[in-house]
């Protein structure tokens, strides 16, 4: 046993390894890429590691289906996430009068995670899509995502692989969320990138082209309900749950975090900016969704705080009629009772209520 820890021997391992390696990495040219046909079915959702790794094999199958349906995109935060009681998505793929809706990473926290997809993927041209802006992400605590859960979505190689030409405006907003990752974070994230690219086509391409109903299963679709029925009940308060003194579920504990906003800093402007600019540029159709605040929440415990909510709601709105940019504006449901289940998340209720704020936009802009 001890033999083998000698120095000649752990060379010999890791020499070893590294031709293991090498010739993996060679034969891993001679797999084809996997390609699957544009399916009929529009497809509700694709996994965050795919979007991080902006993955084309799902990436490109994803929005192909959405365009294929004249179908739309949400993106946005959790707030178009999954809801136990249903969120606004499933009440819109529940309405029959509208087209479906597809939902990408509940990234809510920064659109820069969007950038290498947007800036690399011709499938984004003339894609409907619906963005949701939270004030929330505007507080001091909230205002940058930080390295990991900005990791979560997307990564500084998967970025500058996509920013070609390179953009510096672009790439500050990136190294903002990064938080400056330090150069051995950054090659590591290197080696991450490539590496994964190497075993995706073992993992991925070879096993795929083995039993291609291994790459469907992974797939989400969108179930369409015979009527939208089954979600009416969500369209009134459960009084029974709710604390209508902090307009939130009575189980969320409130002493878990407050919400202080940040009226000095610009970060989330200039990135709401950039996501317009980027957004034109590869004509996208987005249109954005001035979410609601707690504004019973913030009256009944740092009254202060509602002012500075509503400066940040009148700034959004000011830079996306200064853009010329369509949006629905939900910040008048910030005062309604029902509409959230802790500080920042809105309720099923308010899901529903922002649901219908959609419907009118949506028939309206598809002539329906």
């Amino acid at each position: 046993m001890k033999r083998m820890y000698q120095l000649k021997n752990l060379a010999f391992v890791g020499a070893s390894v590294l031709v293991v390696l090498a010739a993996l990495s060679v034969l891993s040219v001679c797999i084809p890429s996997f390609r699957a046909s544009v399916p009929k079915q529009q497809l509700y959702t694709i996994r965050h590691q795919e979007l991080r790794d902006n993955n084309p094999l799902f990436t490109d199958l994803f929005l192909q289906s959405i365009q294929k349906n004249s179908g739309y995109l949400i993106l946005g935060s959790s707030e178009s996430d999954y809801l136990p009681t249903g969120n606004y998505s499933d009440f819109l793929n529940a309405d029959t009068t509208l087209p479906f809706f597809s939902v990408m990473a509940g990234a809510g926290k920064t659109s820069a995670c969007y950038f290498p997809l947007f800036l690399s993927n011709d499938n984004v041209e003339n894609l409907k899509v619906l963005y949701f802006v939270n004030p929330a992400f505007w507080c001091n605590k909230k205002a940058h995502s930080g390295d990991i859960y900005f990791h979560r979505y997307t990564s500084y190689t998967c970025y500058r692989r996509a920013n070609r030409p390179k953009d510096e405006k672009l790439t500050q907003l990136f190294k903002i969320n990064l938080r400056n990752a330090r150069p051995d974070e950054r090659i590591g994230d290197f080696f991450e990138y490539y590496t994964d690219r190497i075993r995706r086509k073992y993992y991925q391409d070879l096993a795929y082209h083995l039993d291609s109903t291994k790459f469907y299963s992974k797939l989400t679709w969108i179930v369409p309900k015979n009527q939208f029925g089954s979600h009416i009940g969500h369209d009134i308060i459960d009084s029974a749950q709710h604390d209508f003194q902090f307009n939130m579920s009575k189980s969320f504990d409130r002493s878990l975090y407050r919400l202080s906003v940040d009226t000095n800093a610009t970060y989330r402007y200039e990135e709401l900016r950039a996501t317009i600019a980027v957004c034109k540029a590869r004509h996208i159709d987005i249109t954005f969704i001035v979410g609601p605040y707690n504004q019973i929440a913030m009256q009944n415990s740092t009254p202060d705080e509602v002012q500075r909510f509503e400066r940040v709601c009148h700034n959004i709105r000011q830079i996306l009629d200064q853009e010329n940019m369509p949006y629905i504006d939900a910040t008048d449901l910030s005062g309604m009772q029902g509409t959230f289940s802790d500080w920042q998340h809105h309720s099923s209720y308010g899901a529903y209520l922002i649901y219908k704020k959609i419907r009118e936009y949506v028939l309206e802009k598809e002539n329906l």
